[in-house]
């Protein structure tokens, strides 16, 4: 199987690029799915993506810092939203079941509710005379 690049010059792209499989492509004149099929196939491309990810990241949460040390609530928010949430910082908690599964709930009533009343029956249909509409013509 002939490939058009090798899986070097794809890694190359991608530490250009700061792991950004778009511009990567385009750099290379090629699909962005081009781009992850190497990193599915070569170890190698994808640690390169991963390691500019990283780095991303590390960058990202360096700013993240920042904006904590110098009193910015939208930084502490977030913070405490994200990184801080194990310890009760959420504005929503979900359940699960075991293993991240569906929950079972079974509800049982310590004094029962009183059954329905059965439903009314129908009445029998009107008994004609004979008439239209019941009226003599």
């Amino acid at each position: 199987m002939h490939q058009r690049y090798t899986a070097k010059q794809v890694a190359e792209a991608l530490t250009e690029t700061k792991g950004m499989v778009f511009i990567a492509a385009q750099r290379l004149g090629c699909d962005p799915d081009t781009i992850q099929n190497y990193c599915k196939r070569y170890p190698s491309v994808q640690a390169a993506k991963d390691a500019q990810r990283g780095m991303m990241l590390d960058a990202a949460e360096l700013k993240l810092w920042q904006s904590i040390q110098n009193g910015e609530p939208w930084g502490i928010a977030f913070a405490l939203k994200t990184i801080g949430k194990d310890r009760g910082y959420v504005e929503r908690h979900e359940q699960t079941g075991e293993n991240g599964q569906a929950m079972v709930l079974r509800v049982v009533y310590e004094n029962p509710p009183e059954p329905l009343p059965e439903p009314p029956r129908a009445l029998p249909p009107p008994v004609s005379d004979g008439t239209q509409n019941g009226h003599n013509s």
